[in-house]
């Protein structure tokens, strides 16, 4: 063989290396075989029986309604060279929308696997930030709070399809106005956290309830302390792909 072949030999593989062996190959209607699994975020757990939707793009012309088997997983087979969108939504859970484009990530006998960590709630719920703590009778959010806000706000990165309240609750005890703008000044810095975050903070309202929702009413102090809270109530989930 020639140098010259050699050299145009050479420039092939790497060629045929940078675009993918997936890519050269996959023909316009080869199968990708898709395999997710479902898992809930807060356990780990895979979720069973769970209801899973595609449809090709853009028109719709092949859908699929899916379950998940007792070890949270479905199937399904995609044209590899089309795209499509996916949606999983769920009663007790937040909706997850996304395009699928089949080629990517996919191995070279055209397979891909996938996990979609799903985040319990849904329009409606309250999720309840336990571990949210503020120095006494100001909104400084203290540094023991930040793995909890750190958590909500991936959740938000997650869904992007969800827009959720922060609702500021306090003492029912003491002055119904200084109350009011107390639980108004830590909602506003919760949300100021998540927005540093990279939140958009349209997706973001906020409520302040003062102490006018008590949890519970008690002469004790570790008791009424449950009524200092912030609480995160989920008031959208519209967005899908075309």
């Amino acid at each position: 063989m020639s140098a010259m072949k050699r050299f145009n030999l050479m420039i092939l593989l790497v060629f045929v290396g940078c675009l993918g062996i997936t890519d050269i190959f996959a023909q316009p209607d080869s199968l990708v075989t898709f395999t997710g699994t479902l898992i809930n975020s807060r356990t780990g757990e895979p979720l069973p029986n769970m209801s899973v939707r595609y449809k090709k793009l853009p028109y719709g012309s092949e859908m699929g309604d899916l379950k998940t088997d007792t070890n949270g997983k479905f199937t399904a087979y995609f044209r590899g060279h089309e795209q499509y969108s996916l949606q999983i939504n769920n009663e007790g859970f937040i909706k997850v929308a996304e395009i699928i484009n089949p080629l990517e990530g996919a191995s070279a006998d055209l397979v891909v696997e996938k996990n979609f960590n799903l985040h319990e709630g849904g329009v409606g719920a309250v999720l309840k930030l336990e571990s949210l703590k503020f120095r006494l009778g100001e909104a400084t959010i203290l540094t023991e709070s930040y793995d909890e806000l750190d958590n909500l706000a991936k959740m938000l990165e997650e869904a992007p399809n969800i827009k959720i309240r922060l609702e500021g609750h306090t003492y029912y005890v003491g002055n119904p106005t200084a109350n009011l703008n107390l639980s108004q000044l830590r909602v506003d810095a919760v949300k100021k956290y998540l927005t540093n975050k990279g939140i958009d903070g349209a997706r973001i309202e906020t409520k302040a309830f003062g102490g006018s929702q008590p949890l519970v009413r008690s002469t004790s102090t570790s008791e009424r302390a449950k009524n200092r809270r912030v609480e995160v109530r989920i008031i959208d989930d519209t967005r899908t792909p075309n």
